[in-house]
């Protein structure tokens, strides 16, 4: 009976993690920057945070929230930033935007929105 019983809990464990390993999706880590003559800004990743600093009028603001990255109905590669609502300015950062990754000249980059940013050394 013990057998049985230690045989079904580890069963039940096995298919716990498979169904904990499907759910993480892909992950990003470290910071992005966009290099632009005025302004500018960066993305700074962090298990599913994120935190987005950018230049507004000479002053440098950023907002914090989350994000995911998923596939959507046609098979394309998204990336979705949800923010707290007392988050200033976080209207303009959330939502879904197109998403990809890759590398050039040795140094990784993603575009987010069409828009390529570089990962900061």
């Amino acid at each position: 009976m013990k057998r049985v019983i230690s045989a079904l809990l580890v069963c039940v464990l096995l298919v716990a993690s498979v169904f904990v390993m499907a759910s993480c999706g892909k992950m990003l880590s470290g910071k992005y920057e966009l290099d632009a003559v005025v302004g500018g800004k960066t993305y700074d990743f962090s298990g599913n945070k994120v935190t987005i600093t950018y230049e507004l009028l000479g002053l440098e603001k950023s907002v914090e929230g989350t994000y995911k990255i998923a596939d959507d109905e046609d098979g394309k590669t998204t990336i979705t930033f949800t923010f707290d609502a007392e988050e200033e300015d976080a209207d303009d950062f959330a939502g879904e935007f197109s998403f990809s990754e890759g590398e050039e000249d040795g140094v990784k980059y993603i575009k987010i929105g069409g828009i390529k940013y570089t990962k900061a050394d």
